[in-house]
C-alpha cells in the first residue's frame, strides 16, 4: 500500500465522519477517499455515496468491495453491520465506537474463522488516543497502582443549566449515560453503573466533575486485568462543568425517560456549539523502575482550530487525528495486516511520528 494511493472508504458524513474526510484530503496523505451514508442526497462532498445500512445490504458490500481501508463513523448500533460487509470483503476496519458489542460479536468470529481481516475499533480520542497516552504512562512503572482516564467534551461558554452543549452525537452520549462501565478493582474486571462514582477534579486551576460513563476505556480494562498483579485499579470517568451531574441524574435516574425521548432531548432541544473544549486527563500511580512510589500525570486542553484552511472543532480534530492517525500507521505498515488489534497497543511514540500526530497531539 505504501507505493499506491490508499483507497479509503469512509461511511458516516456526519459531525466527524465529514472531519476525517476533509482532514484526510486536504492532509494530502496520498489516498483516495470516498465517503458514504443512508442519505441519497449530499451536496457538502463531491465523493458522497448513498448506502443502505442493514444486514448484508448490496450497496453497502458495493460500498465496501475493493476499498483498502473502510473507517465507520456512523452511530454504534450500525457497527456490526458495517464490520460484517467488510468480513465479508476481507477489507480492514476501523471505527471511533465506544460501543463494546462489536467486540462480542467479533470474538465468537475469530472462533470460528482461521483468519479476520485487520480490524481496530474504539480509536477515536475516549476510547482511543486517550487509552494509547494512559498505556504509555504505564511502560514507566515495574508494578502499576491506579490508573485514572478522565476526558471531557465541553462547551467553552455554557450558558444553559445543564452546563452543556452538545458537540457530537445524541446517541452516543445517551449509551455512554445509560450503559455499564468497565472498570478493574483490586486486580479484577467490574462493570459498575453510569452516573456512579462522583468526584471533582482540579484541572490548571479550573474545577470540574466526572463520574462514570460507558465504553471510554474501550478494551483496556480487560488488558489490564489481565496483568500478573492483584493490586491495580482502573477507570474512566467523563469530565463535565459543575452542575451537569445533577441535572442529568435527574433525567435518566429520577425520571428514568425512555432512550428516544433522551436522544430527542440531547438532538433536538440542546443547542450545538462550536465553541468547545475537549480535556485529556490521565493519572497513573505505582512503583518505578527505580523502586520509588511516584505518579505520571498527562493533562491537556485542546481547541478548535483552523487546518488546511477550514475550522475544526475540537472534538472533532481530536477524534478525528487519533483515527487518520491509525490508518497511516496501518497504510504504513507498522501495524499488522490482519487480525484483531486493540487500541491500546498502538505505540503513542509512533502515533506522534504520523501527519496528524504531529498536528494535533505533538504540538
Amino acid at each position: 500500500m505504501t507505493n499506491q494511493k490508499s483507497h479509503i472508504g469512509i461511511i458516516g458524513a456526519g459531525k466527524i465522519g465529514s472531519a476525517i474526510n476533509n482532514l484526510m484530503i486536504g492532509g494530502d496523505l496520498g489516498y483516495e477517499v470516498a465517503i458514504a451514508d443512508q442519505f441519497e442526497h449530499n451536496t457538502n462532498f463531491s465523493n458522497y455515496h448513498c448506502v443502505k445500512i442493514g444486514r448484508c445490504t448490496d450497496s453497502l458490500n458495493e460500498f465496501v468491495r475493493g476499498k483498502d481501508v473502510i473507517v465507520n463513523a456512523l452511530p454504534f448500533h450500525l457497527n456490526i453491520d458495517v464490520w460484517r460487509a467488510c468480513l465479508n470483503e476481507n477489507v480492514p476496519y476501523f471505527d471511533l465506537s465506544e460501543d463494546d458489542a462489536l467486540d462480542v460479536y467479533i470474538s465468537e468470529q475469530v472462533q470460528i474463522r482461521e483468519t479476520i481481516p485487520f480490524t481496530m475499533p474504539h480509536c477515536g480520542l475516549a476510547p482511543g488516543i486517550s487509552t494509547v497516552i494512559a498505556d504509555s504512562l504505564t511502560q514507566k512503572y515495574n508494578t502499576i497502582n491506579d490508573v485514572k482516564i478522565r476526558v471531557g467534551a465541553l462547551s467553552q461558554h455554557a450558558s444553559n443549566k445543564l452546563k452543556y452543549h452538545t458537540s457530537w452525537s445524541g446517541d452516543g452520549l445517551v449509551n455512554e449515560y445509560k450503559g455499564m462501565c468497565q472498570t478493574v478493582f483490586d486486580g479484577k474486571y467490574q462493570e459498575v453503573k453510569a452516573l456512579n462514582g462522583y468526584e471533582l477534579l482540579t484541572i490548571d486551576g479550573q474545577d470540574y466533575e466526572a463520574f462514570n460513563t460507558a465504553g471510554g476505556i474501550g478494551t483496556y480494562a480487560k488488558t489490564l486485568a489481565g496483568q500478573e498483579t492483584n493490586s491495580i485499579n482502573a477507570n474512566y470517568k467523563t469530565i463535565r462543568r459543575i452542575g451537569h451531574h445533577n441535572y442529568v441524574d435527574f433525567l435518566f435516574n429520577d425520571l428514568k425517560l425512555c432512550d428516544s425521548t433522551l436522544v430527542d432531548i440531547f438532538k433536538n432541544h440542546v443547542s450545538d456549539t462550536r465553541d468547545d473544549c475537549v480535556i485529556i486527563y490521565v493519572v497513573v500511580s505505582g512503583i518505578d523502575m527505580q523502586d520509588n512510589k511516584t505518579e505520571s500525570t498527562y493533562a491537556r486542553l485542546f481547541y478548535p482550530d483552523f487546518i488546511y484552511g477550514r475550522r475544526y472543532t475540537s472534538i472533532e480534530l481530536t477524534t478525528a487525528a487519533g483515527l487518520i492517525g491509525a490508518v497511516e500507521l496501518f497504510t504504513r505498515r507498522i501495524l499488522p495486516q490482519e487480525g484483531y488489534y486493540r487500541q491500546e497497543d498502538m505505540s503513542y511514540k509512533k502515533y506522534l511520528e504520523t501527519r496528524f500526530g504531529k498536528l494535533v497531539y505533538n504540538k
